[in-house]
Formats: C-alpha cells, structure tokens, sequence
C-alpha cells in the first residue's frame, strides 16, 4: 500500500521478476527512466526529468507517445511501468504501442492504481498525473486498440506496492478479445516453480523430479532458457513455461531474483535446482571449492548422486524418472532411420559441452567395431566442434584403409530433438557425459556404454539402466574424479601424447571395445544384432594421436 514516507520510484523493480517471461526478445521500455526493468530491453525516455542528461538506461529519446523509429510489427514487446498515467491522450498512446508489437508480442503495463493511490489532487498525488487508473479503463480502452488475449490483471497492494500489473499477447483477427488471466490456483491444484538454466543433460536431470511433483497434486511451472525449452516442450508433466533468454538476468541479479519470487508468493512451491550439481557438486573457478585438494573434493563430491541430489532439494520420493520426450512424429522419423539397417546400430557422442569429453580414440574403436563386427556407427555431434572432429576421425579411418560405408558422420546435420530422439532408437548409445546420454540413461531397452570425465559412477550412472560405465585407469589420471568445470587446460591435465585429457586418454581403446561388444552381445532387441567373433583380438591402439585430431582437440 501507498503511504506517505514510504519508498517510491523504481516503480519496475517491484514487477520484473514475474514480468520476464513477456519480456523476452526485442522490446521497448518506455518510460524506463534511470533504470530499465532489464538490461537487454530498449530503453525510451523523454529526459525531461533528468536537465538533459542522458542516462546510460535510455537507448532512444523519444516521448514514448509517438515511435516513428520503430516498424509496424517490428517489436516483441512493450513494458511501460507508470508511464501512461502521465500522457493526456493515453488511448492513442496505447495504439501507438500496439502498432509496434508483433501478433504473439506482449503488450505488459504496470500502473498506479486509483483505489491504492492518492488521485489527482489529493495530498501526497503525483501533480504530473493526468489520469487516475482502474484496471478496467485500460480493458474498456484496449478492446477498442486491437485483438488480444488478456494474461495478467493483478492488483498489486503488498509491501508497498500500490499498483495494477496487466498483460496483453496481441493476436491476428478482429475484435478477438480472450481471458486467459493468470490463477493462483488452476482448477484447486497447488502450484510448483522448478528453475532449472544449463545445457541438455542438466533439463534431462531436472525433469527427473517432475512426475513425483505432479503425484502430490501440483501445477508445474518450469523456469528456463530457450535451449530448455526445446529439449522440455513436450514433457507432458509440464504445465508451463517460464522462459527467459540465456544471461538475461546478469549473474549478479540472480541472487536477488530468485529471492523475489519466492516475496511473490505465487507459488506453493519454489524448487531451485540452478548449481545443484554445477557449483555444488561439480566445482565452478573461482569458487573456493574449487581450490579444494583433490581428494577432500573426491571425498565431499564424489559419492553424492546428482539425481538423489536434485530429488532431495524437491522433497520428493526416490523414484527416477529422468527422460526426453520424442514427439509421435519425432519417433517414427527416428525408426526410419534404423529400419533398414542390417546390423546393430551405434550411436556415437563425440564430443560434450567441454574439451575434457572428447575421445582421443574413436577413429580406433570404430575400425576395430567396422572390422570386428556387423555394428554400424553413427558419429553425432555439433556442427562446429563436433563437425570438426567427425573430419578428422573419417580422414584417418580412410587413410588407413578402413571401409567407412558403415560409418555415419551425422555431426551438424541433425537437430538436437532428432539426434535425442534419434538413440532412443539404437540400440547402443556410446559417449561422455553429455546430454544423449543423459537422455537415454533409463531407458532400459538402450544399452549405454559411458565412458566418465569429472564425475564419478555414483555421481552420475548409479540409477541408469542397462549401463557400461568405464572409469580412468588412476594409474595413469590420478587426477580423475576431480569433481571441477573446465572452461579450458588451466585446470584440466592433457595428456602429451593425444593431446586430449588425461582422463579420457586413460580410458583404452580395448576396454572401450569390449564393452559395446558386451552390450550389443547381451541386449535384448526386436532385431537380430550378431555376435562378434570371439576369437578375434583387436590390435592395440598405435602410440601415436591418430592423424588429424591434434588439431581438433586444441579447437575444442
């Protein structure tokens, strides 16, 4: 509520937690003042308030009445935060607004509201204001601007907040005017808020924690960056997204924001699992635990699961549901590309999100599988690392003679949803600990073959199904598990010989063998997988880094 001596200005700093998800792309802060409710949005200002000054807040100087730089349906958004109480002809103001926003664009206000704030004329008033506010004047004048669907119509009178929070996602059409206002409680259910940012394999784990949540009765709402999403969307536990581009909230301002949301009270349930296992298992630079010796970190880090872990911050039961959902249409693509296959199918991670996942050996154990078995391998990775790797493995299979018509170089060229669906479908998924893997950790019709880097198996695979974990011989990586983030070699041993971390150099090519070997042998699929012959023995691998790969491991 409004009172006399209580703070006042930064009127947006009060809504822009909830506001972030209407916020998202190319939008406009009109009125932003000193201060934009976030950084990546466009800040408009007038200056009038400030002697001319410019502060570094206000991108364009403008009214904010009138926008002739911006397009018609150029813009995402628009937030304006008490603003348009102080211009005479706000209905024009508002359509103006409209004009710039794009169908599926948010139009988000906040303003002060007359039953919570002196009117114009009375003692403590604004004597700038020209119009007193109730939320249905803005409706009343809305369905006259445009088409929309209303979000948000919340009267905001807690702490000292004495303002209306309202959200319009304008549509094509005429006068289609629907309410799809925001609930405490949809249909009497509890609500949850999961935050969750990181890449595939933290959405993967996280979604772990979801069926057991909608067990007790909640309505989920999953917090998360754009890349998230894409691996969540059709997780059919979630009731709704709250999305937010990645680094929109600066590092420094994620403490706070995750502490409004929990003022905001606008969920029964607030489930944080942002550095659950980054930062708090898996140490970050700079970070104390970081400097820890190795093995006070082995002894803190390494036998704490990171499923358990998550599932422990939710208080929810032990009951491991990590999964990706492959849409109906996602799945039968993905079948048709094993279908005709004669032989086990390979799906092959060459590469992870750091330099310390990659396989010095590859080109090595595919020969030996090309040479030794029926298998066919698929090499799966990003376009740019990944890519780059998959040339130099095909490069030296070729140059050694190896018949590569069963080798699949797919890097780049398959989306991240069709390469997860893609080794659901397989029948052996090899890798380091990246996002495929996880996706498939419980599948038990998949066999996995792991091969581990900065977790240990009780970190990681202690719940998966039908799984090979294949650890680093400490003889020759004493370092491993060293339970940190690599974001280069400052704190990463490379091996001299393969260039590549000695974690994964100390993992031999044999042992990497007979384990897909092992796991085509004994799984149960609906196809026939043959038999390699037993009695055939591999050649040990060559002392030397397989040619074209140095490079490749200095690029990732």
């Amino acid at each position: 509520m409004w009172t006399k001596d209580g703070p006042q200005g930064h009127e947006s700093t009060k809504i822009a937690s909830i506001a972030i998800p209407y916020v998202q792309g190319k939008c406009l802060d009109i009125g932003c003042g000193t201060e934009k409710i976030w950084p990546p949005l466009i800040g408009v200002d007038n200056l009038k308030d400030y002697g001319g000054q410019r502060p570094p807040a206000v991108d364009v100087v403008s009214d904010g009445e009138k926008l002739p730089f911006f397009a018609d349906k150029s813009m995402d958004g628009v937030f304006s935060s008490h603003f348009l109480e102080h211009v005479v002809d706000y209905k024009s103001c508002l359509q103006e607004w409209w004009r710039v926003i794009k169908p599926g664009g948010y139009l988000t206000l906040y303003l002060p509201h007359k039953e919570l704030y002196p009117n114009i004329g009375q003692e403590g008033g604004n004597p700038d204001h020209k119009h007193d506010f109730m939320p249905d004047d803005i409706l009343k004048t809305m369905k006259e601007v445009g088409s929309w669907e209303l979000l948000e119509n919340e009267k905001r009178d807690k702490g000292n907040e004495y303002s209306f929070f309202m959200v319009f996602r304008k549509k094509e059409g005429k006068n289609v005017h629907k309410f799809k206002v925001w609930e405490r409680n949809p249909e009497g259910k509890k609500r949850a808020f999961i935050c969750r940012f990181g890449a595939i394999g933290d959405q993967i784990q996280a979604s772990s924690i979801i069926p057991a949540l909608k067990k007790q009765g909640y309505y989920i709402t999953y917090n998360t960056t754009p890349k998230g999403y894409e691996i969540l969307k059709h997780n059919p536990h979630i009731d709704e997204f709250f999305i937010q581009e990645e680094n929109f909230v600066p590092n420094v301002q994620l403490g706070p924001y995750w502490q409004t949301l929990a003022y905001e009270k606008r969920w029964d349930k607030i489930i944080n699992l942002c550095e659950s296992i980054e930062a708090g298992l898996l140490t970050l630079p700079g970070r104390l635990q970081f400097d820890y010796p190795l093995e006070s970190r082995q002894k803190m880090f390494g036998n704490v699961n990171y499923l358990e872990r998550q599932h422990d911050i939710a208080g929810v039961p032990y009951e491991f549901d990590a999964k990706f959902y492959a849409t109906k249409e996602e799945q039968e693509w993905a079948k048709k590309q094993v279908k005709d296959i004669d032989g086990p199918v390979v799906a092959w991670a060459i590469n992870g999100s750091a330099h310390h996942k990659v396989y010095p050996w590859v080109q090595v154990v595919s020969s030996w599988l090309i040479t030794h078995t029926t298998a066919h391998v698929f090499l799966l990775g990003d376009e740019i690392a990944g890519k780059e790797l998959e040339l130099g493995i095909m490069e030296t299979l070729k140059k050694d003679g190896i018949d590569t018509s069963r080798i699949h170089p797919m890097c780049g060229k398959w989306k991240m949803r069709e390469s997860l669906s893609f080794v659901q479908q397989v029948d052996c998924v090899v890798g380091p600990e990246t996002g495929m893997l996880n996706a498939v950790g419980m599948e038990e019709n998949v066999a996995k073959v792991i091969y581990l880097s900065h977790s240990s198996a009780e970190n990681l695979t202690k719940h998966w199904k039908n799984t090979v974990t294949l650890e680093a011989d400490v003889a020759k990586a004493p370092c491993w598990p060293c339970h940190r983030m690599h974001y280069s070699w400052d704190s990463c041993f490379q091996d001299e010989t393969t260039k590549s971390s000695l974690c994964a150099s100390a993992i031999a090519p044999k042992k990497l063998f007979d384990a897909i070997v092992g796991s085509l042998a004994m799984q149960i699929v609906p196809k026939s997988v043959s038999k390699p012959d037993a009695g055939s023995k591999p050649p040990e691998p060559p002392l030397v880094p397989p040619s074209g790969t140095s490079g490749v491991r200095k690029a990732a």
